[in-house]
């Protein structure tokens, strides 16, 4: 699995594919309303579905996000999330 979880930490590796929802849904919904911390640090890229899980967790809840040295689409992506302009609720 390229995502592991410890504690209210998941830590993301290499390239995230869609197998990985379920169970990131899962750690996600087990640790609300906690803040997670995400350590991306060693990913290079992750399949939209879990950008939208992050984003819809961060709607209602708190991430911390560490990234690796290199600026990655899906780290653009997640910065310029304004959860003020979501109007799911």
């Amino acid at each position: 699995m390229a995502i592991t979880y410890e504690g209210n930490t998941a830590t993301l590796e290499s390239v995230i594919y869609e197998d990985e929802v379920v169970s990131f849904r899962d750690f996600l919904q087990e640790k609300a309303p906690d803040e997670i911390h995400l350590n991306m640090s060693g990913c290079e890229d992750i399949h939209l579905a879990v950008i939208q899980l992050m984003m819809a967790y961060q709607k209602n809840y708190s991430f911390t996000y560490e990234y690796g040295e290199k600026v990655k689409l899906f780290q653009r992506v997640l910065e310029g999330f304004d959860v003020s302009e979501n109007y799911c609720n």
